[in-house]
């Protein structure tokens, strides 16, 4: 073997299977090695099946980009998009899940970037021990864990209500929510592979659903229906554009903006589960290609889907209908949905039906990714330190079972729904999630700030990435303020017209189990922040990490 002295570089010669002689070159020097070592890391990552603690890569692009686009549709958008109308008026709805939809898609862009750097099963929870310390991590699990918890039995409480569409018999609900549960547990208990293949499904029925109910409301608003007629156009938006008599404020413009400012609320429960995808890092086909062609169309998808639903809606309705105050009053099955309440103003009552059962498909997905987000968070934990080992048990096919059954315990909750009718208890459980999904996007927004510090101060080459965000890190300090001026604010409601304690709880009760459970754990773990020049960007793709200490602190 010949010593190129300058290069560090060895000349091998070999001789190949014709008989012949070739030469390959083996780096002796460490950068090299490691450069190489990075490479062929990266090459593997791309097609490796297999992934951590025995979970499979089985997550094809086709469904992850599904699971991008329709994670989001449910029962939020269906069914409570009505009431936003009747809190915040055609405009008002309208600016209010537009400005939502745009602080969440930047969000959702510090979150790829993340992700795509170092795709691995932890989840959320990972990111927080990573980037802030374990403190952070396990209150940013817990809370986590404890929305899409609590998410399970919300959509089983809500796919028993809609059911009731069809049978009225309160009897059989509980029946419902049995069955139910016990197909989310087997959904999940099957493998990655076939779980994904039941989302790619249900999510191709929720598109096409949606996208029927946007042209058919399109319709309607140019009175293209036959048997009405009746052209509407922009009328809403210039007669009514806000709700100047929201819960009864004297001052118009004052009640304009709180019936606006409680959209922002609702309209972040809708697009609860917009960061699902983040959670299949760890189980995607080649992740890092696979994400950032996910995360770059969601302005698209958000746009696309969302908005432009909102907008046809309020085209359609005014926040004083009485049609839609009465859906929102006396229903919480398809009746409630105000593309019901479009549909049977133009005589289409039998599209209600057909809506019903789209939720109803909708909520199951909804609680059947919940379940999936619950197990691999737990996952996460285990890994940074604070969860039990057993959670990391997996079958032959990658499941983590015990995650997957602990997170199915929460499902009898739905059960508390048939006391005080279901509705009373999917709006508590829906709030407390929705609050909680807050806490979880600007907490990842944090994490994306001391990542882009610690980046700029190891130096690693960010226009390397797989996915870089614009306009960094101004871009996620205003999703942090924004996010947490819709916490502090959303129990204006407890105060107006005269205080409710109940409303008050509702609105707030989250941040005190935020605070305990980052506070206990800082005080039981006394651990302190991880310092910038200290956190761990080894997982990072090799070519960001040319020429930083990861290249040349080597054995």
């Amino acid at each position: 073997m010949q010593h190129h002295s300058q290069t560090g570089v060895y000349y091998d010669p070999y001789e190949k299977a014709d008989g012949t002689t070739a030469v390959q070159e083996v780096y002796a020097d460490p950068y090299h090695d490691k450069t190489a070592h990075w490479e062929l890391r990266d090459q593997e990552l791309e097609t490796t099946t297999e992934g951590d603690h025995g979970t499979k890569r089985a997550l094809s692009p086709r469904v992850c980009s599904m699971i991008a686009i329709a994670g989001t549709i449910g029962t939020g958008l269906f069914l409570s998009s009505g009431a936003a109308i009747a809190q915040g008026g055609a405009v008002g709805c309208f600016l209010g899940y537009l400005v939502m939809g745009i602080v969440i898609g930047c969000m959702m862009y510090c979150l790829g970037e993340l992700i795509c750097f170092n795709p691995t099963i932890g989840g959320f929870s990972e990111l927080g021990a990573r980037y802030v310390n374990e403190s952070f991590g396990f209150m940013l699990g817990m809370t986590y864990c404890f929305t899409v918890g609590l998410s399970v039995p919300s959509e089983l409480s809500a796919i028993a209500v809609l059911i009731s569409y069809w049978d009225e018999n309160t009897k059989h609900a509980a029946i419902y929510i049995t069955v139910f549960l016990f197909i989310t547990w087997g959904a999940n208990m099957f493998g990655v592979r076939w779980w994904g293949e039941v989302e790619f499904v249900m999510g191709m029925i929720k598109i096409t659903m949606l996208l029927a109910l946007i042209i058919f409301g399109l319709v309607a608003n140019l009175g293209g229906i036959p048997g009405n007629r009746v052209f509407i156009g922009g009328k809403y938006w210039r007669e009514a554009p806000f709700n100047p008599r929201y819960l009864g404020i004297g001052n118009r413009s004052l009640a304009s903006f709180v019936g606006f400012w409680s959209v922002l609320t609702r309209a972040a429960f809708s697009f609860a589960g917009i960061e699902a995808v983040g959670m299949v890092a760890g189980e995607a086909k080649n992740p890092r290609k696979t994400l950032r062609t996910c995360i770059r169309t969601v302005f698209y998808r958000i746009g696309g889907l969302y908005v432009i639903s909102i907008l046809i809606l309020s085209l359609n309705l005014r926040y004083d209908d009485p049609e839609l105050l009465a859906a929102n009053s006396n229903s919480s099955t398809a009746n409630r949905s105000p593309f019901v309440v479009v549909a049977k103003r133009n005589g289409v009552d039998a599209l209600a039906h057909v809506i019903n059962a789209v939720v109803i498909t909708s909520a199951w997905s909804a609680g059947n990714e919940s379940l999936y987000a619950f197990a691999r968070t737990l996952m996460g934990m285990t890994r940074n330190g604070c969860g039990l080992k057993c959670f990391l048990w997996t079958t032959k096919s990658g499941v983590p079972w015990v995650g997957v059954s602990l997170g199915a315990a929460f499902g009898p909750l739905a059960y508390l729904s048939l006391s005080d009718g279901a509705s009373q208890a999917f709006d508590w459980l829906s709030n407390l999630t929705a609050l909680l999904k807050l806490v979880c996007w600007a907490s990842i927004c944090f994490c994306f700030v001391r990542f882009k510090k610690a980046c700029d101060f190891q130096g690693v080459n960010r226009h390397k990435f797989a996915l870089r965000s614009w306009a960094q890190p101004y871009m996620a300090w205003a999703c942090i303020v924004s996010f947490l001026l819709v916490i502090l604010f959303n129990g204006v409601k407890a105060f107006v017209p005269k205080f409710d304690y109940e409303e008050f709880l509702a609105a707030y009760i989250s941040i005190p189990f935020v605070i305990v459970c980052w506070g206990g754990w800082q005080i039981y773990r006394r651990d302190r922040w991880v310092g910038i020049d200290e956190i761990d960007l080894s997982g990072g793709p090799a070519a960001a990490l040319v020429g930083t200490k990861y290249a040349r602190d080597l054995a």
